[in-house]
């Protein structure tokens, strides 16, 4: 036994490649957790790259690497599927790459075995790559690298049919164990050996092909339940159940991993999926899904209505599964990308991305720019460098934002959103995944791709959907803006968008559950837009009158309130419901001095639902700073400091202190949504 120091900076990584164990099983049932048979990537941080066993899934990882380099191959045992990959690895196909094979000494005659006993055509002195052959023994260390910093690889002796070893891998002051297919009999000394070489293991990935139900003594493979008792005890603080038993689904495996959520011992228990990462404890462990983790998301998705929340949601998901510092999603209007939602952990914290909601950014769809691009061919992009492109490449990485703010993009995946009829909608773009170990930017691994493209497409209907729902209040707001000249779309986008942020404030300042928020949010901002919905039962005369209204005028007026009640009343939807109390009470005052009488007297104070006394803020604040027949619009610093003036009286006071918060909101929502040609509602300091 090596005695290695442990220290606390940790930079070794590891990646699951292949985890099925006796045969390679890819199909519908086992696509998530993956079906390639037994490969491990190792990583240290001197650059030293290795590999435990070739099964199959050393295939696809061979297409990752560089055209160049040199590897280390560790063969636990002859078994084909630790081994048949091995032929079909890039590597031995490179004349640039250099190869270290590592076998067991009994197994020196494979690669010629190959050749000679007819499974594969071309023979070893024919590969392209240098091949280097090395025997190892059981307790006979190897030293990998140069100088101070070298990787050991200590080979011991597993319990599997026909012999068989395991790896322990010392390198960045920290330990990796890998088993191999190694089964923990009944025999207590069993037990003892297993929990020796597992001691004080950062990252096991070990053999847990049975479950104590289908344990088959004899075959060489162990059960989960053991592995856990075993490590518990070894100190061990990431263990990996590898090998699958390769028709286990994956519904039996989200099974296991749930059993291991809940396993009450002190250990970080992981069921292997290929694509997962892990780095020594210390660091971000790999986030726990199961194979239902789309449905699950699109099952969350279905509780927001309003675009923004539903576009905040995707963005946040798509960022989870690839470990993206930032993205944006950009939507079509016309021949544009509309810039629509953004997040960047490294500039803002996502709590306030709802203030980017609002920016008037677009670029030409055109083949010029990567978004532009992927929005023109309908293909997805994944670059490793941006600052590198291939030279043929007709688009260019725009530099701009990097420049004004500082930060520097590195890798992007850029993907388009498709409507029912296969048209682009939409374009989702991520930037800079980071590597968990030093929170560097890496490329998007091809799993990290394929789950991105699997969430736009299953995304793309709720979208789509999310836009008819906000085209039918249109169509509502359309009709009685065909009577009410003030009733435009702009007027009530505003209205909604205000409302929507003065809730979020009082929300948080309250300590309310971020989902909550988010969900009540997304409400509120449609139903406020048919606040004046009411108004379609209104005569023109009254509506279209220039001037000020008479008493009685004003009385007919003051009845929009019922109608639009009325009219929404017959609505089951939430979104109906929220309206139905906005359209109603849209009109008291805190002091009870407002409309419509409630048994006889108007409501007062916190009587009045919070959303109605919202949107009487929102409402209040458009009217002045909008123009009218009547004035000119009002500077918002003039309308804001009206709106302090009438707390307590016309206005809930709590909500007054939330809408001087959100002052820094309120000109990007104006920008946002602006008045109808010929008209000026922005605020006139800015203008001067």
């Amino acid at each position: 036994m090596l005695n290695i120091p442990v220290g606390k900076e940790t930079y070794m990584e590891v990646f699951l490649r292949g985890v099925r164990g006796s045969i390679a099983n890819p199909s519908s049932d086992t696509v998530f957790y993956g079906g390639n048979t037994a490969c491990i990537e190792l990583r240290a941080d001197n650059g030293d790259l290795l590999f435990f066993d070739a099964g199959t899934g050393l295939h696809n990882t061979g297409k990752t690497l560089p055209d160049s380099g040199e590897c280390h191959v560790f063969i636990s045992h002859g078994h084909t599927d630790h081994i048949v990959g091995l032929w079909f690895f890039k590597p031995l196909h490179s004349p640039n790459w250099i190869t270290h094979l590592y076998l067991p000494e009994w197994l020196c005659h494979i690669p010629d075995y190959f050749y000679d006993g007819g499974i594969f055509p071309v023979p070893v002195e024919q590969l392209k790559g240098k091949l280097v052959q090395h025997l190892v023994k059981s307790g006979e260390p190897v030293l990998i690298g140069e100088g101070t910093k070298k990787t050991i690889v200590e080979p011991f002796t597993v319990c599997h049919p026909g012999g068989a070893l395991g790896y322990k891998v010392h390198a960045d002051d920290a330990l990796f164990v890998y088993s191999g297919d190694h089964e923990i009999t009944r025999d207590p000394a069993s037990h003892a050996e297993t929990e020796h070489f597992l001691r004080d293991a950062d990252i096991a990935v070990v053999d847990a092909m049975y479950n104590r139900e289908d344990y088959m003594p004899g075959w060489g493979h162990s059960t989960w339940e053991d592995w856990v008792e075993v490590a518990t005890r070894a100190n061990v603080r990431n263990l990996v159940l590898s090998h699958h038993e390769p028709s286990r689904s994956d519904r039996e495996l989200d099974a296991l991993d749930y059993q291991l959520l809940t396993l009450n011992k002190p250990i970080s228990a992981y069921v292997a999926r290929e694509g997962m990462r892990f780095v020594p404890s210390g660091s971000i462990p790999p986030v726990h899904y199961g194979s239902d983790w789309l449905l699950a998301f699109l099952d969350e998705l279905a509780y927001y209505r309003d675009e923004n929340a539903i576009l905040d949601r995707i963005l946040a998901k798509a960022r989870e599964i690839t470990n993206a510092d930032a993205g944006t999603i950009f939507l079509v209007e016309g021949n544009n990308l509309v810039f629509a939602y953004t997040h960047n952990d490294s500039l803002f914290s996502v709590g306030n991305a709802y203030k980017y909601a609002y920016s008037t950014a677009h670029l030409p769809i055109s083949m010029d720019s990567i978004a532009g691009y992927a929005a023109t061919t309908k293909e997805s992009l994944n670059l490793p460098d941006v600052h590198h492109l291939p030279p043929e490449a007709p688009y260019k990485f725009n530099a701009s934002f990097d420049e004004r703010t500082g930060y520097h993009t590195h890798s992007m995946l850029t993907l388009p959103f498709f409507d029912k009829s296969g048209k682009v909608s939409g374009i989702l773009q991520l930037i800079n995944s980071l590597d968990p170990r030093g929170n560097k930017p890496c490329p998007f691994s091809l799993s990290m791709e394929f789950n991105a493209r699997m969430l736009t497409r299953a995304v793309s209907s709720t979208l789509e959907y999310s836009m008819l729902e906000r085209k039918s209040v249109y169509s509502m707001l359309h009709m009685a803006s065909v009577h009410d000249p003030f009733e435009t779309g702009p007027h009530a986008e505003r209205v909604g968008a205000v409302a929507a942020e003065l809730y979020q404030c009082w929300a948080h300042r309250r300590g309310l559950a971020p989902d909550i928020i988010r969900y009540e949010k997304s409400h509120i901002r449609l139903a406020a837009m048919l606040h004046d919905i009411g108004k379609v039962g209104i005569s023109d005369l009254i509506l279209k009158k220039q001037g000020r209204l008479s008493d009685e005028e004003n009385l007919i007026m003051r009845t929009h309130t019922e109608i639009g009640a009325s009219i929404l009343k017959e609505d089951a939807s939430e979104i109906a419901l929220f309206a139905h109390d906005i359209a109603l009470h849209h009109h008291q005052q805190w002091n009870g001095n407002g409309y419509p009488a409630v048994n006889g007297k108007p409501l007062a104070g916190e009587d009045i639902p919070l959303v109605a006394r919202i949107t009487a803020i929102a409402d209040v604040f458009d009217a002045l700073v909008s123009p009218r027949c009547y004035k000119q619009p009002w500077t918002f610093e003039t309308t804001l400091e009206s709106l302090r003036a009438n707390a307590g009286t016309h206005f809930d006071p709590a909500l007054i202190e939330c809408m001087m918060e959100i002052s820094d909101i309120l000109p990007l929502i104006y920008e946002r949504f602006p008045n109808p040609s010929g008209e000026k509602g922005l605020n006139q300091d800015a203008d001067a």
